[in-house]
């Protein structure tokens, strides 16, 4: 079971900068702000030593991981990219302003708070569709031989993987805030991860406080 698991949401796109939803349906580029902050959460953390990589199948979280990638001491580290991780798939709304969204995602939201997990856009996953493609990439975290875990993934894919990670219900996904390119850092409690950092940008600042975990 890895120890540390650091986990990171993908920098900006231009579907970000718009306002337009973006789920797995739509395999986007970072923009130019986001490859910017890719480098500079890479300049923060270059030397926090992962053992290994994860990715979505999309290319912004791939790309977010370059800087990595690129680096001579992490050429033998593996990335493994996984399905599991890849975004919820939003349905009729992929590619849509939020605005016109946003009567329905307030609505799913309040019924996955409620416990209605298996609630879903038109064309689109639910919370427990998406658990089920992720559970085999948290089982892979568990039987890890790897001590520090670096995943870069997607806005509503992280809050849920948190909630499988900590052993907390799928109704508690909004309980964790994220913005572009933030970071969580959970460690190893047991059966289950404690959250030790959460939502942490001060690396987009070029301003990062504290020691490097080891």
């Amino acid at each position: 079971m890895a120890n540390l698991i650091y986990l990171l949401r993908h920098g900006q796109t231009d579907f970000n900068l718009n306002d337009l939803v973006q789920g797995s349906g739509h395999d986007t580029s970072l923009n130019e702000t986001g490859r910017q902050q890719a480098a500079l959460f890479y300049d923060a953390y270059a030397n926090e030593g992962f053992d290994s990589f994860y990715c979505s199948l999309l290319q912004r979280s791939r790309q977010t991981l370059h800087p990595f990638l690129e680096d001579p001491q992490y050429q033998q580290t593996p990335l493994l990219a996984r399905e599991g991780l890849n975004e919820f798939h939003w349905g009729d709304f992929e590619g849509r302003r939020f605005d016109e969204f946003d009567g329905v995602y307030r609505q799913l939201v309040q019924d996955w708070r409620s416990g209605q997990v298996d609630a879903a856009p038109p064309g689109g996953e639910s919370p427990n569709q998406v658990a089920g493609r992720m559970k085999p990439v948290v089982e892979e975290f568990h039987q890890s031989p790897h001590e520090k875990i670096l995943v870069c993934l997607h806005g509503r894919a992280l809050r849920l993987l948190l909630c499988m990670l900590t052993g907390q219900p799928y109704s508690a996904m909004d309980d964790f805030d994220h913005s572009n390119l933030c970071l969580y850092v959970l460690q190893k409690d047991g059966e289950h991860y404690r959250v030790m950092e959460a939502n942490r940008t001060d690396h987009l600042l070029g301003n990062r406080t504290g020691e490097a975990r080891r």
